[in-house]
C-alpha cells in the first residue's frame, strides 16, 4: 500500500489518494485534478473510486472531472443529496482494494450526509490502520455544526457528540487524517497535525475530552467565527454540480483602460505598505497567504468580475486559489502591475499605515477609533482595552457604526486583515483609515498593555 497527501495552501485542504495492488483511489478531491491524474499514471494505476466524506462548503470539489476522466464511481453518504450521479455507501460498508480495505463509518454533525472511512492494510495488521475523518474530526477540533442554519443546527450538534463517543471508542494508536488544517473555518481551532492519532486528540483535544452533551454543546457555541459567505454558493455548486467541470485558466492580461474602466472588484495582492503607500482607487488587498480564503470569503461575491493587480507569480498563485474556492469570474490582471499605472499617471489612493505608538497616540488623543477586526477566539484570548470589536467576517454589515469624523485604525493579528479591511473600509467611503503594521503581534512586540476578556467585554471597555 502506498499513501500520498496533496495539500492545497490557501484553503487549508488535504486530500489523499492510497495504492493497493494495483488499483488506486482519490479522497475529498481538490478542483483541479491533474496531480491525481499525473500521481496515477506514475503508480501505473487506474482510479477506481472516488470518495467524497461530505459535500464541501469551502472548496469546490474535483469529484466530477475527475469521474468523467477516469471513469470512476463517485462515492458518498447515504444520506448525500446531490444532482450528479454517485453511488452512496452506508454504516459498516466495506470496500476492497485488494490487500486494503476501506470501511464506511456514518460520522454527521458537521453535515448530515458525513462519513469517514476506516482504513485497513491487511498486509501489516488485521486492525485498521488508520480513519480519513474529512471535517468531522480535525486536529484540535471538531467540524462546526451551524452551516445548515438554526433549524438543524440542535439535531447536528447531538449527531456531532455521538460521532465524538466513536471516536473515543477507538484505539490510540489509529492515524487520523482531516480534510484541513490550520486556517480553515470549517472549526475553529483547527490545528496543523497531519497525520494526528486517535491518543493524541483524546489528550490535546478539548471537543473528544467532553463527555455531557450540555458542555460539548457550550463549548462548540463559545466564540464561533462567523463563516464566509463565499461557503453557502460553493456548498450550493457542490450539492448540483454547476461549473465543477470547468478546468482552470490562466487570466488574460488587462489593459490600463480596462481596469480603469472595471465594473466588478479590482484585487490588489502585492504587500501591506505597497498597498497602503498607493493603489488603485476602489481596490480590496490581501496577499496570497494561508488565510487567502478566509480573506476573500470575507470581502469578495463569487459572482463580482475579478481584476487582478500584482507580480506574475501572485496572479497565478491567486487565481488557482479562487478556482479552488469556486470563484469563476477571475477575467484578466492589469498588465505590468501597478507600475503600468503609475507610468500613466492615472489616479491612485492611499491611507495610513501606522507604528503602535502612533496607533496609541491617535486612540489616546481621540482623534482614532481603534477597531480589532480578529475572530472572536482570538479576542476572547488577548484583546486592547480600548479596541471596539468587529470581527472581519461582519465588518460589511456594521460598517455603519464607525464614525467618519475619526480615523478609523484596523487591528489584526500580524496586519494583512487589517490592510483588506482598511480597502473595504476606504472603497466604501471612508476618507481616514489606517492599519495597524504588525497587528496585535507588533503592538505586544512595542511593549503596549493588553489583557483578555471576551469580545463583548472590549465593547464595554471602547
Amino acid at each position: 500500500m502506498e499513501l500520498k497527501t496533496f495539500y492545497s495552501p490557501g484553503i487549508s485542504h488535504f486530500s489523499y489518494m492510497i495504492l493497493s495492488d494495483g488499483k488506486a483511489v482519490v479522497i475529498d478531491p481538490q478542483r483541479d485534478i491533474e496531480e491525481y491524474l499525473s500521481t496515477a499514471a506514475e503508480w501505473q494505476a487506474p482510479i477506481t473510486h472516488i470518495f467524497l466524506t461530505h459535500t464541501h462548503a469551502d472548496f469546490s470539489g474535483g469529484q466530477i472531472r475527475l469521474s468523467q476522466l477516469s471513469s470512476a464511481p463517485i462515492i458518498m453518504g447515504a444520506k448525500a443529496q446531490v444532482d450528479y450521479p454517485i453511488q452512496t455507501a452506508k454504516d459498516g460498508d466495506v470496500i476492497n482494494l485488494g490487500g486494503v480495505d476501506l470501511q464506511v463509518m456514518e460520522t454527521p454533525g458537521h453535515t448530515p450526509d458525513h462519513i469517514s472511512l476506516l482504513l485497513t492494510d491487511h498486509d501489516a495488521s488485521s486492525e485498521p490502520l488508520a480513519v480519513f475523518s474529512g471535517d468531522s474530526l480535525f486536529s484540535g477540533d471538531v467540524g462546526r455544526p451551524d452551516l445548515f442554519g438554526p433549524d438543524l443546527q440542535k439535531e447536528l450538534t447531538q449527531k456531532l457528540f455521538e460521532t465524538m463517543e466513536k471516536y473515543r471508542a477507538m484505539p490510540d494508536g489509529l492515524l487520523v487524517y482531516p480534510a484541513h488544517g490550520a486556517g480553515s473555518l470549517c472549526g475553529k481551532r483547527v490545528g496543523q497535525r497531519n497525520p494526528s492519532t486517535i491518543g493524541y486528540e483524546k489528550q490535546a483535544n478539548l471537543m473528544l475530552q467532553l463527555e455531557r452533551f450540555d458542555m460539548f454543546e457550550a463549548e462548540l457555541q463559545s466564540a464561533m467565527p462567523t463563516p464566509p459567505a463565499y461557503y453557502f454558493v460553493t456548498a450550493k455548486k457542490n450539492a448540483t454540480g454547476e461549473g465543477l467541470e470547468l478546468p482552470f485558466q490562466q487570466p488574460q492580461p488587462l489593459s490600463t483602460k480596462d481596469v480603469a474602466n472595471w465594473n466588478g472588484t479590482i484585487l490588489d495582492l502585492r504587500d501591506q505598505a505597497g498597498f497602503a503607500a498607493c493603489h488603485i482607487p476602489g481596490s480590496l488587498n490581501t496577499v496570497t497567504d494561508e488565510h487567502f480564503s478566509l480573506l476573500i470569503g470575507f470581502a469578495i461575491d463569487p459572482h463580482s468580475d475579478i481584476a487582478l493587480v500584482g507580480s506574475p507569480s501572485s496572479v497565478s498563485t491567486a487565481a488557482m486559489r479562487l478556482y479552488r474556492m469556486g470563484y469563476d469570474r477571475v477575467k484578466g490582471y492589469l498588465a505590468g502591475g501597478i507600475d503600468a499605472w503609475r507610468k500613466e499617471a492615472r489616479q491612485t489612493d492611499s491611507f495610513s499605515y501606522l507604528t503602535p505608538q502612533e496607533a496609541e497616540q491617535n486612540v489616546k488623543s481621540g482623534q482614532a477609533l481603534l477597531v480589532d477586526i480578529r475572530t472572536e477566539s482570538e479576542q476572547a484570548g488577548e484583546r486592547i482595552a480600548q479596541a471596539k470589536s468587529i470581527p472581519l467576517a461582519k465588518l460589511k454589515d456594521q460598517q455603519e457604526e464607525l464614525p467618519k469624523d475619526k480615523q478609523i485604525i484596523f487591528l489584526c493579528g500580524h496586519g494583512c486583515r487589517g490592510s483588506l479591511a482598511s480597502s473595504m473600509l476606504k472603497s466604501a467611503g471612508f476618507s481616514n483609515v489606517a492599519n495597524l503594521a504588525g497587528g496585535m503581534v507588533g503592538w505586544k512586540a512595542a511593549g503596549l498593555s493588553t489583557g483578555t476578556g471576551l469580545p463583548s467585554e472590549v465593547d464595554k471597555a471602547a
